[in-house]
């Protein structure tokens, strides 16, 4: 099995429509694949994503871009714009862009974090941990957002006040997302529930990956502390939702 780092290029590749070659060849690459235009994961429209690679060398990145939107694009990275303007954790360049093209739209960027069986560290249950099951009262919910497994932790009461949910993004990548209800913050849950799904993930084989935006120091704390390493960085635009008919 190849290591986490060949898994997400192979990931990141697809998912913007390049060869892995391009996350790493030192200079800004453009594209404008067709599946920019429609849903990605769940149905969320994505026609806006930066990938930049933490190994790469200097200047390295790559935007996907919907068809449409690729010629006003090529109009804000007229010199003397540098990759540095253009590519995250700084990017102010596609975050103005995005802005004055993508109405609704909200650009975001984020640290990728990825987990190995070498660094994992777990961490101990606060409340008790379970596993949500499908006939839960709350499984609607969390099917609505997520399709992966969900771990939820407990209190006295047998309320959820903290969970981590699995976005199974591909066949080989499997995404966590947690939230910890405010009273019940600082406690340590949310490391103990992630600390769950990882290991889930971690079992079945898949390459465990967390995305937090870079001014989340909390969200950081968690995966640093469960033992993810830096990947890179992430620019999103996420623009809408095609929601899934209901049966």
């Amino acid at each position: 099995m190849s290591g986490p780092i060949a898994r997400l290029d192979q990931y990141w590749a697809h998912e913007l429509g390049c060869m892995n070659s391009a996350l790493y060849s030192g200079k800004l690459v453009v594209i404008a694949p067709p599946h920019r235009d429609g849903p990605r994961w769940m149905g969320w429209l994505v026609p806006l994503e930066c990938i930049v690679v933490n190994g790469a060398d200097p200047g390295s990145g790559v935007v996907s871009i919907a068809p449409n939107l690729a010629a006003g694009l090529t109009r804000y990275l007229t010199p003397p714009v540098t990759a540095r303007d253009v590519l995250p954790p700084g990017g102010y360049v596609l975050q103005r862009f995005a802005r004055a093209s993508l109405p609704g739209g909200m650009p975001r960027i984020h640290n990728i974090l990825y987990c190995a069986d070498t660094s994992f560290t777990p961490a101990p249950d606060i409340f008790p941990v379970d596993l949500l099951s499908e006939d839960d009262i709350h499984a609607d919910w969390y099917r609505l957002h997520f399709d992966g497994p969900v771990f939820v932790a407990r209190n006295e009461r047998r309320s959820i006040v903290s969970w981590a949910a699995i976005k199974c993004k591909s066949v080989d990548i499997w995404e966590m997302a947690v939230a910890t209800e405010t009273a019940y913050r600082g406690l340590g849950l949310a490391r103990s529930v992630v600390s769950h799904a990882t290991r889930a993930a971690l079992d079945a084989g898949k390459q465990p990956l967390y995305l937090h935006e870079i001014s989340n120091q909390a969200s950081a704390r968690v995966c640093q502390a469960l033992g993810y390493q830096c990947y890179g960085y992430e620019l999103t635009c996420e623009t809408g939702r095609i929601m899934p008919k209901r049966r």
